[in-house]
């Protein structure tokens, strides 16, 4: 039996926690002992107390960590290009809630010394995750995300990337002491409490968008990016490519589908609700239909097998230091 407890962190709205719920009651079917740390905005924190009242579930208020008002002024002050600095400010709330998780899991680490995951708050597990090997994390990716951008904001940030590599974009991601220590040294961080990590890391984050880009396209970086890469630096392990359904969802998985996904490997499904798109509009208010279900599998699931053939190469090849031919 094992007595580890698995430490989590979501940012999260109350709009997410019927996900929330689900994906609690799928983790204690997979682990013994679980902690989940919900970083919600002070005005649902009421709403999130009444539907949570399990002993796993500590809430926190993401002014506590940095408002939203702070880091916009962060932002603010910042020089840049009027055009590119108006876009940013349109998807700033995206980014803060990036900057919400980097904070907690470094800050939590560092105060007790213990290891946490990321999870997203629309993404519902469906098959065991080993998340850890000792004191590494276990290294994940997928092979249906690949931008380039966040990769460039990444090495502007760190200074390097691996040889080879490929996206952690997987809706989780997790840090062990060893490796927040390392990704506070190479952000060149002291840290001292979690206000003062804040504001750090948000400068270099924000800067960094604004230094290395010229134009601003939809979003320019990714908290997974920037931990996956950070974590290969610190110990260049191969990406275990991951199969999950995310694309094509436009409501939630019955009980029998959720058992073939199982049969096909799928380790976790996402709702993107949120969305303003028919797809995601009320898609927690419908079941998927077994048409679209069996489509989405025939869809990508060869193409998995088939890129996840390609991924073991490139990796072998690049470590008898062959020509890779990176995306």
């Amino acid at each position: 039996m094992d007595n580890t407890t698995l430490n989590f962190c979501q940012v999260s709205l109350a709009r997410d926690l019927p996900i929330i719920e689900q994906n609690y009651k799928n983790l204690k079917e997979f682990y013994n002992f679980i902690n989940i740390n919900i970083i919600c905005p002070s005005s649902e924190m009421q709403i999130f107390k009444k539907n949570l009242k399990f002993n796993e579930f500590n809430l926190f208020c993401e002014d506590d960590l940095i408002s939203f008002e702070e880091f916009k002024n962060i932002f603010m002050n910042i020089k840049a290009e009027e055009t590119f600095k108006k876009l940013m400010n349109n998807r700033l709330q995206w980014y803060y809630q990036q900057i919400l998780k980097l904070v907690f899991t470094l800050d939590f680490i560092k105060k007790e010394n213990k290891k946490i995951i990321i999870w997203d708050a629309d993404t519902i597990i469906t098959k065991k995750i080993n998340f850890f090997d000792k004191n590494q994390s276990i290294k994940y990716g997928t092979l249906f995300e690949f931008h380039k951008q966040y990769f460039s904001t990444t090495e502007s940030i760190i200074n390097k990337l691996p040889n080879y590599y490929i996206s952690s974009l997987t809706q989780f991601i997790s840090l062990t002491v060893e490796e927040a220590d390392f990704l506070l040294r190479i952000l060149n961080i002291d840290y001292l409490d979690k206000k003062d990590l804040a504001i750090k890391i948000s400068n270099i984050i924000l800067k960094n968008i604004i230094i290395k880009h010229k134009t601003y396209i939809d979003s320019l970086f990714s908290e997974y990016e920037l931990i996956g890469i950070s974590n290969l630096l610190n110990k260049g392990t191969k990406q275990k490519a991951i199969f999950t359904l995310r694309s094509g969802l436009n409501g939630q998985l019955t009980k029998k589908q959720y058992l073939i996904a199982k049969i096909f490997n799928i380790y976790h499904v996402t709702y993107e609700h949120s969305h303003h798109n028919i797809n995601s509009s009320g898609m927690l208010n419908r079941y998927l239909s077994w048409f679209r279900f069996v489509k989405i599998l025939f869809k990508f699931y060869p193409k998995f097998v088939f890129k996840n053939v390609i991924h073991n190469i490139r990796y072998y090849l690049s470590k008898n230091n062959y020509f890779i031919l990176n995306k």
